[in-house]
């Protein structure tokens, strides 16, 4: 499926994250809030799928979140 060929073609994965990260922005300048939810799952999605094809886990993620409210 999608996320197979994202994860087999790394300029793809890349691109997606800048792309969705441009919709974010537009959406939140626009004061979308439908459309900001939208592109901050896509943005989201794409993200969590760069880190899994890097080898980074969301326990990693979410040990550095931690991190920085303490």
């Amino acid at each position: 499926g999608y996320t197979d060929e994202l994860l087999a073609d790394r300029n793809k994965r890349m691109k997606k994250i800048g792309e969705e990260a441009a919709e974010l922005v537009v959406a939140c300048v626009d004061n979308n809030n439908f459309a900001v939810a939208e592109e901050a799952a896509d943005l989201i999605y794409h993200i969590l799928v760069a880190i899994r094809a890097a080898g980074v886990s969301l326990q990693d993620l979410e040990d550095i979140l931690e991190g920085r409210v303490s």
